[in-house]
């Protein structure tokens, strides 16, 4: 159902808000060059034209507010905006978000683009990530019809921690604690420094309406239960200064994945093997002349490159657990597919053989 809003007086001490918001949006623009595309860089003497935005719209006060934002410095930024919704035909009120978008679109006069899923099924397993690969699939193939440009997401500072803390629940190195990047190939996220509490009052402000989505109430999701019930004990605890501290971890975490990529780098340049297209062996001297940090990167790479399968932390350490044995023969099996052994003085990748 729409969400009605009522908003405070309109004096100038509720326009400040308001003014700070345009401010910040337009310093993220500038800052993290959310305009920047490969053909400028290409191009970078050829005139601008305006750039083409595909705001991708729920109908949710994130999306709504970014959307609202965007419109007010169209001519500032030079836009083409375009509107895109997607209905998941998940829940009763999809048509009426559907409704209330293209209503959105005709107000601005912003050419509208709808998409509706018929693969989708309450219920069925990873429905969440499914749906967000259709999301990503179909924004790009729009994309491409429209001869490129940006589609820019709604992805603001609470959806950033609830991504970090999921992140922390479900395991992942320490390097690789950072949430989601301002840019990411052709998608920006201009509001991940905007809390939805600024972006709600800014909706209110300015008399605007936007619609709920009842499931994010659902705690049938684990992110929703991370919203819901982790955020508010862990800010309660921290004494509002979640966000901050989990910043700093990700900031933290960002320094040690840059340091561990040009550590990497540089040991690659190193010791180019002759047999470059042959990536199956390891030599065992060659990853103890590293430090046990790069060590970990070496050995982690050059399973993931040739599996393309995930390696979780504590199966890198049995590996080196066996390795510190001395045993010249054993293995490990890392999947059904793939084991790995050491012969020797070198670790080999082997592939099961299928029956």
């Amino acid at each position: 159902m729409y969400r009605p809003i009522e908003s405070n007086s309109a004096d100038s001490e509720n326009k400040v808000p308001v003014d700070n918001l345009l401010q910040k949006l337009h310093k993220n623009w500038e800052h993290y060059q959310l305009a920047v595309t490969a053909e400028d860089n290409r191009n970078s003497t050829a005139a601008k034209k305006p750039l083409t935005v595909i705001v991708c719209v729920s109908g949710g006060s994130d999306s709504v507010a970014l959307l609202h934002l965007l419109e007010r410095q169209r001519t500032l930024l030079n836009l083409e905006p375009h509107l895109l919704h997607f209905n998941h035909q998940l829940r009763l009120e999809a048509v009426q978000e559907q409704d209330f978008v293209r209503s959105l679109a005709d107000q601005y006069e912003i050419p509208f683009h709808h998409k509706i899923a018929k693969h989708l099924k309450s219920g069925q397993p990873a429905l969440q990530e499914s749906a967000r690969e259709w999301r990503i699939e179909e924004s790009r193939k729009l994309l491409k019809y429209l001869g490129g440009g940006r589609i820019a997401t709604g992805h603001q500072a609470d959806d950033q921690l609830e991504t970090l803390l999921l992140k922390l629940l479900r395991g992942t190195h320490i390097s690789n604690l950072q949430g989601m990047q301002w840019t990411n190939e052709d998608f920006i996220r201009p509001l991940l420094n905007f809390r939805k509490t600024e972006l709600q009052e800014y909706l209110k402000t300015n008399q605007l309406t936007w619609m709920e989505d009842t499931s994010n109430h659902s705690t049938a999701y684990l992110r929703n239960r991370v919203r819901l019930e982790l955020i508010p004990l862990l800010e309660e605890l921290t004494r509002q200064g979640l966000h901050s501290r989990i910043n700093d971890l990700s900031e933290q975490s960002s320094l040690l994945r840059e340091f561990l990529d040009s550590d990497y780098k540089n040991w690659q340049q190193n010791h180019k093997n002759p047999a470059a297209d042959f990536q199956d062996v390891l030599p065992v001297k060659v990853l103890e002349q590293a430090n046990d940090l790069l060590q970990q990167e070496i050995l982690h790479n050059f399973i993931t490159a040739r599996t393309g399968q995930a390696l979780s932390y504590r199966k890198l350490q049995n590996i080196f657990a066996q390795l510190r044995t001395g045993n010249n023969l054993w293995e490990i099996h890392l999947s059904q597919e793939w084991k790995i052994q050491k012969s020797g003085k070198n670790l080999c990748l082997w592939q099961n053989q299928q029956q």
